[in-house]
């Protein structure tokens, strides 16, 4: 457990300094891009972005099942099995991208339908040439990246993705800066990822060199294997872009581009939640699968119950900053006239906080293959969600819009999955019910303090909002790490931890004594 623990934090760290990059980038980058773009252009641009979104569907779901299948395989040492799925899944990854090429081009053809003047329909087909492009030649790394996070080397997979965002970051400042518009940015995502997608090829031979290219390794049972799994991943996929693209879309249709921009500020901010706690905890489908791999079903539930605390632990506090801050930050980034985008940050963070308390629960589900509840459930918030946004966007607006995603979630997250996720693991609801009522109770305590300084000091200062993070923090995470996990839990993260840093400073003294 030690050395999977480690490999967890090293990797949780990365991903996390990954996110938080990411955040201060768009966070830092996004006034600049508005006004730099305008109104109407950035709203062309999220809706190109949205539209290529939509073409992910291709996957079909195939890339939780190579980490799914990978991860079980290396769990149970079968390097045969492993070669099995990488080079069938390959060999599938490069034939959708042919198709993706394919669909780039109709989109492409079909992009005066989607404007209402040539000017629009001009930057819209270039910039989804050069996205779709993008996206055909990411899909073949996607395989050599799943091979590396099913071995747990996330640190790997970071690291190149923090790479690959400085270097487009710089791109992007430096083609703003000299007067080119959005195909400018298409051009920085395109050829900024290539030399990440080419280390990610090298890391992956390098960490895994049983792993062989040949033709002997393609076998339509693993195949097949690979889309009966992936056929529920796609129907979740599938559902999640609805629950997630869809909004922009409403709001474009029934409001205006102007209201996609305010609509996208408060999302985007809720957005970050999911983007930090999928740093931190998504490598346990992974760790599912390899526990599986090697039958330590007592491990699966430690873990889940373990992984769940944390979840709730983290994505609490998340969500409160987003609330208790978002108004005053909202304010100094962006300027006064975008505070209306506050209300929409405030509903869909609660939407997000219902999905990221349960994260261990989809990754239980899909690290041991019982995944399929998981698609239908999710449809059916996608499906419930679109319609409310429907009905509520004609008389509330951008927030009738963020009103129609929370319902459906909180009715799908909190009521339906613990029910069936503990039925399917063998753990009593009661004894779950039970340990995460304690958890919310000491978080609920926990926030007081933050609540009250945070209802004295807020105000739109970036340093006066850092100044109120901090102690928050402190307040609230140390009565939670005293009282909120057992021994043996508490153990098992600091087990985690101290013996690489133990390692390193045994080392430092070493070198030091010489």
């Amino acid at each position: 457990m030690s050395t999977t623990g480690r490999k967890l934090v090293l990797g949780s760290t990365w991903r996390i300094v990954n996110s938080v990059a990411v955040g201060l980038v768009s966070i830092l980058m996004m006034p600049f891009v508005v006004h730099s773009l305008g109104d109407r252009m950035y709203g062309i641009w999220t809706l190109v972005a949205t539209f290529m979104g939509y073409s992910s569907v291709i996957e079909l779901g195939l890339s939780q099942a190579i980490m799914r299948y990978l991860g079980r395989s290396l769990g149970a040492e079968d390097h045969a099995e492993c070669n099995r799925v990488f080079n069938t899944s390959l060999r599938i990854y490069l034939a959708l991208g042919g198709v993706v090429l394919i669909l780039t081009v109709v989109m492409a053809a079909l992009a005066p339908l989607f404007c209402r003047t040539p000017e629009d329909a001009s930057l819209f087909w270039k910039i989804i040439l050069l996205l779709g492009l993008n996206f055909a030649l990411l899909l073949p790394a996607k395989v050599y990246k799943g091979a590396l996070e099913a071995h747990l080397r996330y640190d790997i997979t970071a690291g190149l993705d923090l790479a690959a965002l400085a270097l487009r970051t710089a791109c992007i400042i430096g083609a703003l800066l000299l007067g080119y518009k959005a195909v400018a940015l298409a051009w920085a995502t395109l050829l900024c990822g290539l030399p990440s997608t080419a280390a990610a090829l090298y890391y992956t031979h390098k960490d895994l060199p049983f792993l062989e290219l040949h033709s002997r390794y393609w076998k339509r049972s693993t195949a097949r294997t690979l889309f009966s799994y992936s056929l529920y991943s796609f129907i979740s996929h599938l559902a999640g872009l609805l629950r997630s693209r869809v909004d922009n879309v409403v709001v474009a249709a029934y409001i205006s581009l102007e209201a996609v921009t305010h609509y996208s500020i408060g999302s985007r901010l809720a957005q970050y939640s999911d983007e930090i706690m999928t740093a931190l905890l998504g490598m346990f489908p992974s760790v599912f699968s390899r526990q599986e791999g090697a039958r330590d079903y007592d491990g699966i539930r430690r873990v889940f119950f373990l992984a769940t605390k944390i979840s709730l632990v983290l994505s609490s506090f998340l969500s409160f900053g987003l609330i208790a801050w978002g108004k005053s930050f909202i304010a100094r980034w962006v300027g006064p006239r975008y505070v209306d985008a506050y209300a929409v940050l405030v509903v869909l963070t609660l939407s997000f906080y219902v999905v990221l308390a349960q994260l261990p629960s989809t990754a239980l589900l899909y690290g041991t293959s019982k995944h399929k509840f998981l698609a239908w459930l999710s449809s059916a918030e996608s499906l419930v969600n679109l319609a409310l946004s429907l009905v509520l966007v004609r008389k509330y607006g951008t927030l009738g819009v963020a009103i129609g995603t929370l319902v459906p979630m909180v009715l799908g997250r909190i009521v339906v999955l613990p029910v069936y996720v503990c039925r399917v693991s063998g753990i009593g609801y009661l004894n779950y019910a039970c340990a995460m009522s304690k958890t919310v109770g000491l978080i609920l305590l926990a926030l007081a303090l933050p609540s009250f300084i945070t209802m004295k000091y807020a105000c739109p200062s970036y340093a006066m909002l850092t100044a109120i993070a901090l102690p928050s923090g402190i307040f609230y995470f140390l009565p939670i790490w005293l009282f909120g996990f057992s021994a043996a839990e508490a153990q098992t993260m600091k087990a985690s931890v101290w013996p690489a840093w133990a390692r390193h400073r045994a080392q430092a003294a070493s070198t030091t004594a010489e």
